[in-house]
């Protein structure tokens, strides 16, 4: 029995009653039609930009000059108008994006985990943490996961494992929640045997866990024979889920697997269904859009970056923000009975893709082929430090054969150049980001 969950909902009613209240919402807006989400979402878009126009000093000139705000209307039509934020502009103009009513928001400064360039500050308010935080209940219930259930994270960020295993209130949440936090910074092979006897103990609805740490964790119990007993689902976040990911990691836990998809920035942005045809954007939280390079809408099928609009962060809105991630819509409506179209796949940051000479873009996907079947790596990753100069970074198992190393090498040059030099660094470890993110692929050119 689930004693938990009355208890910890009469919490929420004392503590929280807007969590509440958002979470019987968007239980119930999950299932309406493309057609009435996107009124709803066009309601929040709406009032947002008003709200913009009228506290946020950066947007009030911004709509203005791009013809979003008239004579004190918004006028949503000119939406596409509005010019993309980046981090860049979030870093110079940083005081001007803040609303001017925040000290009666309950604010706060949080930072992205950043890649190999420097992170970036922003602001958000405890409306914002509300309506998050019933979005990532309802994406876990989505998963099959209801409140207060058994949950493990196998979590790589060090603030989010500091603030949730420190002070009594912290730890009290996590008993009332079923939730228990592992380290994904430690993934020793002692750290993971004791990940593994773990899981087995407690058997959890749910493991929430960094893609890549769900892998190692997968592979080394597959590898050494020490079985992860059978779980409710594992949900991946924190970088890109490649297919090869997947199947090990849904062999080893014997669960099937959830891609969820969000940021430091703007939260959850679109969670997997239990139809597995892709990911459910959150419309009600998000306006998410896929461009090309010339910034136009990409169709279905054609991959493009993804921009983001968050709608409920009114300290200092996020609008048409170059997330720097990139993705695909899907051709196809889901059968699970949702309304929210589809992102297909996440398919890895921008600078997961290598620049040639000449100008054309390589998808950092191809460099995993690269490595397929070679059993002697553990560890990889590609770096383009010049536009002609590819580092490879690998912790081996066992020392390559020259005709192997030869191999990679000629697969680099084949689409970056037969004038491109590629250098190999053996290395006795490749940690993950301050974010606990893995890259396979980093291209410093595209970084700057």
């Amino acid at each position: 029995m689930n004693w938990r969950k009355p208890i910890y909902i009469l919490k929420l009613r004392l503590r929280s009653p807007a969590l509440l209240r958002n979470l019987a919402e968007f239980e119930r807006t999950q299932w309406y039609s493309l057609e009435q989400l996107e009124e709803y979402q066009n309601r929040q878009l709406e009032k947002l930009l008003q709200h913009a126009s009228q506290h946020v000093p950066y947007y009030r000139k911004v709509l203005q000059e791009c013809g979003v705000l008239k004579k004190g209307n918004i006028d949503l039509d000119k939406f596409s108008e509005i010019p993309f934020l980046t981090k860049s502009i979030i870093r110079e103009h940083f005081e001007e994006l803040k609303s001017d009513d925040l000290d009666r928001r309950g604010w706060f400064q949080n930072t992205s985990g950043g890649s190999t360039g420097e992170p970036v500050i922003f602001i958000q308010d405890k409306e914002y943490t509300n309506k998050s935080f019933a979005k990532a209940l309802l994406a876990k219930k989505m998963a099959g996961k209801d409140l207060c259930e058994p949950e493990i994270d196998l979590w790589g960020s060090t603030r989010d494992l500091f603030r949730q295993a420190e002070g009594l209130r912290a730890k009290l949440d996590n008993f009332m929640l079923n939730k228990r936090l592992l380290n994904s910074f430690k993934m020793s092979q002692e750290d993971m045997r004791e990940y593994i006897r773990q899981i087995n103990t407690v058997r959890p609805k749910l493991v929430l866990a960094y893609a890549q740490s769900a892998y190692e964790l997968g592979r080394f119990s597959l590898e050494q024979s020490l079985p992860i007993e059978r779980v409710g689902a594992v949900m991946t976040t924190a970088g890109t889920l490649y297919p090869f990911m997947r199947e090990i990691i849904s062999k080893a836990f014997h669960a099937p697997v959830f891609n969820h998809y969000g940021s430091r920035e703007v939260g959850g942005i679109a969670t997997e269904c239990e139809a597995h045809l892709g990911l459910h954007v959150h419309m009600e939280t998000q306006l998410v859009e896929i461009i090309d390079d010339q910034g136009r809408p990409c169709k279905p099928g054609e991959e493009g970056e993804i921009v983001v609009t968050n709608l409920i962060n009114y300290a200092m809105p996020l609008i048409r923000y170059r997330i720097g991630d990139r993705g695909i819509w899907a051709k196809e409506e889901c059968t699970c009975g949702r309304g929210a179209p589809l992102l297909k796949t996440i398919t890895g940051r921008i600078t997961d893709m290598f620049l040639t000479k000449s100008g054309d873009k390589i998808d950092g996907r191809y460099f995993n082929t690269l490595i397929f079947f070679r059993s002697w790596i553990e560890k990889y990753q590609f770096i383009q430090e010049e536009l002609e100069l590819v580092r490879v970074k690998i912790k081996k198992r066992a020392e390559p054969s020259l005709e192997d190393l030869r191999e990679i090498e000629e697969g680099i040059c084949l689409v970056m150049g037969q004038s491109c030099k590629v250098e190999f660094e053996f290395v006795d470890d490749i940690p993950p980001l301050s974010s606990g993110k893995y890259r396979y692929t980093i291209s410093k050119v595209l970084e700057r």
